[in-house]
């Protein structure tokens, strides 16, 4: 399978069907994994965005630029979200050729014709579901199959493994002989660790040994999970954050550590935003960008469209623009609201971004990061301080303001 820095890749999510996926932080891991294959330039979910058990995940699925398609359901009990997705992706197969990689998260059998069809029309297909019949009936449909259900059993908490079902222990007894050995696998997370500055989340360290052989499962050298087949490797030290375990060889940990000793609150907070993609990289870049975002006079009928020629003219600009920067910057325009759909002449709807003043702009840019600091405080206990989060504000908000914000007396 080759894969080129100009692939052009499109994500639909099926969220009714991958609610418990999507609470254990998959769609982070698998935009960090496609990352690597090429450029994001369609993202979407799919769901009733009304009902508590999604709703609640709103704010991560935005964050990550996805669009969010309500799916009505007019009968109780029934699924519309799988039809609407059906529709959605076979269309975009159709208008936009471009486009070469086709990623489908669900659980449902009911899209096996999909990905069969996707594959006819010479698209690379990446299925991301759990272990079921859906997974064994498209597998050969598939470019690869990511499953979900080892995203989460990795995640799995030491006693709640012990009420794994009894069946994980049953791959001890297959006979067919793995590709790998336990040492060879060994070497290999070792060796991706040596290579990585930070601690790796060892869902993605995973992920890396399964691009290499398909067949790698750690149940076939007697682990219940791949947590407990990490902990067992020599000079590897895990560590949690939140539900997630990150993994780091001993001796980097070392010579990491003093660069992170005793951070400043703003740096703290800044890293924090980083880490959920909630952080401006660079103000002047940012504001270069929504300059010649709003200054977009062509009309282009998809928010795919106009990234391409947001990123055309500011690549002209400044070539250290790259297509990652025009796309987190779009998913901030986004959240900020300024990404509309009007009519242009000959009624054609055209997607913009609305001008508003660069003042304004910068200053809800940082009211929205405050809004997701207090989001993060109640998860991570972290004090609030007007002063400094001052020192990462880029608008000339006021430190009464920001006191009135964060409700800081």
């Amino acid at each position: 399978m080759t894969m080129t820095k100009t692939d052009r890749i499109a994500v639909f999510v099926d969220a009714e069907n991958v609610t418990n996926w999507i609470k254990h932080d998959g769609i982070s891991l698998l935009i960090s994994e496609l990352q690597q294959i090429g450029q994001i330039i369609i993202r979407r979910a799919y769901g009733v965005w009304s009902r508590p058990a999604l709703a609640m995940h709103q704010s991560a699925i935005n964050q990550h630029g996805f669009e969010l398609i309500h799916c009505y359901h007019p009968v109780t009990g029934k699924n519309t979200a799988d039809i609407q997705m059906t529709v959605d992706v076979i269309e975009c197969a159709w208008q936009l050729p471009n486009i070469n990689y086709f990623v489908l998260v669900t659980g449902d059998s009911d899209f096996t014709p999909v990905f069969r069809r996707l594959r006819e029309m010479d698209k690379e297909v990446i299925g991301v579901g759990q272990h079921s019949t859906l997974s064994e009936c498209v597998k050969t449909s598939c470019s690869r199959f990511i499953y979900t259900d080892e995203v989460i059993d990795t995640l799995t908490v030491p006693n709640a493994a012990v009420a794994k079902p009894a069946v994980v222990n049953s791959k001890v007894t297959d006979t067919t002989k793995p590709s790998l050995t336990q040492s060879q696998a060994v070497s290999m997370v070792t060796a991706q660790l040596k290579s990585a500055a930070e601690p790796i989340n060892i869902c993605q360290i995973k992920n890396t040994l399964k691009q290499k052989a398909r067949d790698f499962d750690e149940g076939h050298y007697g682990f219940k999970n791949f947590t407990d087949f990490v902990k067992t490797i020599e000079g590897v030290q895990l560590t949690k954050k939140g539900t997630i375990n990150f993994a780091q060889l001993a001796d980097n940990l070392k010579t990491t550590e003093p660069k992170i000793t005793n951070p400043s609150l703003a740096e703290t907070y800044k890293n924090l935003l980083k880490k959920h993609n909630a952080f401006p990289d660079n103000a002047d870049i940012l504001k270069t960008i929504y300059t010649h975002a709003v200054a977009v006079k062509d009309v282009h009928s998809d928010s795919a469209a106009l990234r391409e020629a947001i990123f055309a003219i500011c690549h002209q600009v400044d070539s250290s623009i790259t297509k990652t920067t025009i796309n987190k910057a779009f998913s901030l325009f986004i959240r900020m609201d300024l990404v509309h759909t009007e009519k242009a002449k000959g009624g054609i709807d055209a997607v913009r971004v609305r001008k508003i003043a660069l003042k304004d702009f910068l200053l809800k840019s940082d009211k929205l990061v405050i809004a997701k600091l207090l989001e993060l405080k109640k998860a991570n206990a972290l004090e609030l301080k007007s002063k400094e989060i001052k020192k990462i504000t880029l608008s000339a908000i006021s430190k009464d303001t920001i006191k009135k914000l964060i409700g800081e007396k």
